[in-house]
């Protein structure tokens, strides 16, 4: 009997796998020396082995006449891509450096890519998708440009495991649609990967691979961010399983977290190159943004018809005089905001319930439970759709699978209990997700390894015992009507009036926030449209490629605007952390999006001294974005169209004019200058929607400034910006 050591698939080390796959060359230096290569280079290059180490890669690649772009280099993990000739042949050349080490990979050009499709795809993406067809869009272009056997989206769930949601299959082969596949089959340590490096292929799962050779252990070398990584043996015994020999996919990362993928597979050997790949994982990129967008938009408008009604029920609870009669006569309203089955609530050594309740036993089993388990929750609160399977001496647990409690006060019993029933449902697995094992001896251990499974034909599953999972808002909820609850049960006369100023500011918060991005996102997404038609008409590929470099800086703007915006929208006036900002770049790029975006390409725009300011990064742009915007705008009409931007700093306050030569306005309006929606008379021929300066105004009032203005109709406009002065022996200290 020997001492045994178990090996699971979620512990092989993939990303120091030390071999390539046959479709690309890999040369290693460390500082301008080559340390390892792939032993294929050799036959590459026609040389031995004692021609390349330790000679200098600039020199190698002078002898055999490549030309090398050295200003073209990576010194991070990001590639650095450039073409290169060698014998006629045309190949790309991938740089990259990780844990001291540059990698450079090469590989082959094929013929005939694909790479001309890119711009009426990126189009077809931004025109035609919303939230519920972009990953169809994004299957259709990913299939015209690899044309493999089968092309899915695999969304990843909560647990790890995963599901195909969309697929598009050529004919005579089974769809995998809705096949649901365990954690085990894309491991953590994958998943993490998938994170750092987005790309993967196999291009011949039966194919050979070439070990790395040099003066290091391959062991040592981090393949990481590898171009030419060869995949795990685990990984191509499973392909082999599933009768694949060529696989590609690429991630879907939404807000910084990994989603999905889009996942392709073909029956036979098929290699795509790194135009081809990098090509998809662009077209990925886009749509991921866009479907964050989407989900950002919907996300807003479900929690603003969640706040009116919380609005409503929080009145009813405060409007009757007895609090105790306010919860009876609104139990339903507050079970109905978490979408559950049933409720209990028990305060004041009173029990209330409503909906599809355990009996009075049960109850108390619950009541008992979270009373000793209280000191585990998280922020007072429990959630789980497993419960019963936590509690198993309930009489009818059934009732009780899904549960939030929610204590009221730390020191005393009281608490809310929102319940679900249970949910069974069934799964269909791609094969029986179970693993069987391997055995062998290697230095008197036992080594047992799991090998992945053989048949992937549907399995089906009943699960029982849970109910449907809660969502981040239903939580949210059950934390919301609690605080409302224990604030108003506590001090209900003198809670009144806080609330309402609460809710007050809550609402305008919220308006000023949806106003805001929609307003906002309008100038990235007339860079990117104007851009993309640019990019069709443009010959010179640099052309299109500086194009797809704005589009794609803009899609970032967009996505990191949402996310700030998000997050300013959370904060109280009180709470903004202010900081000194410099305003120069900040002001340089407004102006050429505003150019852009308005199609005013030959307005004169003067810029003179841009001092400093007081005030929070994301608020000062959209500040001068919108009053530099509309500066560009109302003038852009003018024979001579100028703009002029002027900082000076005074006392305490540092003041921005921006002044232009366009249609002004009419001192008779200027009580609605400031005001939503509130457009001015002569400004009808120009888009716009009255919202921009409100949201000026809103703030700079909250980073402690102010806005005011200067015009004579149809001589043109002065707008006044007076922010904070910066003090800096107060931020030194």
């Amino acid at each position: 009997m020997y001492p045994r050591e178990y090996i699971n698939c979620d512990q092989e080390p993939i990303y120091i796998c030390g071999e390539v796959q046959e479709y690309g060359y890999l040369l290693g230096s460390q500082g301008s020396k080559i340390t390892f290569y792939s032993e294929n280079i050799l036959d590459f290059f026609s040389v031995d082995s004692d021609f390349l180490l330790g000679k200098d890669i600039r020199v190698l690649f002078a002898h055999f006449d490549i030309d090398v772009n050295w200003n073209n280099f990576s010194d991070n993990e990001i590639l650095a891509i450039q073409h290169i000739t060698f014998k006629d042949q045309e190949y790309t050349l991938s740089i990259h450096t990780h844990k001291g080490w540059t990698f450079f990979e090469i590989e082959k050009v094929m013929p005939n890519h694909k790479i001309n499709k890119e711009y009426a795809a990126i189009q077809n993406i931004l025109r035609n998708s919303n939230e519920k067809n972009i990953w169809q869009i994004l299957l259709h272009e990913v299939q015209q440009i690899i044309d493999f056997d089968r092309v899915m989206i695999y969304q990843f769930l909560y647990d790890g495991s995963g599901n195909v949601i969309e697929e598009l299959v050529k004919p005579n082969l089974e769809s995998y649609l809705d096949l649901h596949y365990p954690e085990s089959d894309i491991p953590a340590q994958a998943r993490a990967l998938y994170l750092k490096n987005p790309v993967r292929i196999t291009s011949h799962v039966s194919g050979k691979t070439y070990p790395i050779v040099g003066v290091i252990p391959k062991e040592e070398i981090d393949l990481t961010y590898s171009v030419t990584r060869a995949s795990s043996p685990v990984h191509i015994q499973y392909l082999k399983n599933a009768q694949v020999e060529a696989s590609f996919s690429t991630s879907i990362i939404v807000n910084g977290e990994l989603w999905g993928m889009v996942a392709c597979q073909n029956s036979e050997a098929k290699h795509l190159d790194l135009q081809s790949r990098l090509l998809v994982e662009t077209l990925t990129r886009t749509s991921a943004n866009a479907f964050a967008s989407f989900r950002s938009l919907e996300t807003l408008q479900e929690y603003q018809k969640i706040n009116l009604n919380n609005i409503s029920l929080r009145q009813n609870l405060l409007n009757d005089d007895s609090f105790d009669k306010a919860l009876e006569n609104n139990i339903n309203d507050i079970m109905n905001t978490c979408n559950a089955d049933g409720i209990i609530i028990k305060i004041n050594d009173e029990i209330l319930t409503a909906g599809n309740t355990p009996d009075n036993t049960d109850i108390e089993k619950i009541i008992n439970w979270s009373k000793e388990n209280c000191h585990n929750f998280q922020e007072n609160i429990y959630i789980s759709n497993t419960f019963c399977s936590t509690l198993t001496n309930l009489e009818n647990s059934e009732t009780s699978c899904g549960i939030i409690i929610s204590e009221l006060c730390n020191n005393t019993s009281d608490m809310l209990i929102w319940l679900r029933k249970e949910q069974g449902y069934k799964i269909k697995w791609a094969g029986k997700p179970e693993k069987q094992t391997t055995s062998e001896i290697k230095d008197g251990v036992e080594i047992i390894k799991f090998s992945p499974r053989k048949s992937f034909e549907v399995w089906k599953e009943y699960v029982k015992g849970t109910s449907l999972p809660w969502k981040i808002k239903e939580i949210e909820s059950a934390k919301w009507i609690t605080s409302v609850i224990l604030k108003a049960s506590h001090t209900k006369s003198s809670q009144i009036q806080v609330l309402n100023n609460q809710l007050k500011e809550l609402n305008a918060e919220l308006d000023s926030f949806s106003h805001t991005i929609s307003h906002d996102l309008n100038t990235p997404l007339t860079v990117i449209k104007l851009n993309a038609q640019l990019a069709k008409r443009l010959p010179s590929s640099e052309n299109v490629s500086k194009a797809l470099d704005n589009i794609t800086s803009q899609v970032d703007t967009m996505s990191e605007m949402i996310l700030n915006v998000l997050e300013l929208s959370k904060i109280k006036k009180s709470e903004i952390k202010l900081k000194s900002i410099q305003v120069d770049s900040l002001i340089t790029k407004v102006v050429e999006d505003s150019k852009i975006s308005f199609e005013s390409p030959h307005t004169d725009i003067i810029i003179q001294n841009t001092p400093e300011v007081l005030g929070e990064q994301t608020m000062v742009y959209q500040v001068f974005g919108n009053v530099i915007g509309n500066a560009v705008k109302y003038s852009s009409k003018s024979e001579k169209p100028k703009v002029k931007i002027v900082g000076e700093t005074n006392d305490n306050v540092v003041i921005y004019k921006i002044t232009d030569n366009g249609i002004g306005i009419d001192q008779e309006e200027s009580k609605k200058m400031f005001k939503i929606f509130s457009r001015m008379n002569n400004a009808k021929e120009f888009k716009g929607n009255g919202v921009g300066l409100s949201i000026v105004h809103h703030l700079m009032e909250k980073m402690g400034g102010k806005i005011s203005y200067e015009s004579e109709s149809g001589k043109g406009t002065t707008f006044i910006l007076k922010f904070q002065k910066p003090n800096y022996d107060f931020i030194n200290s």
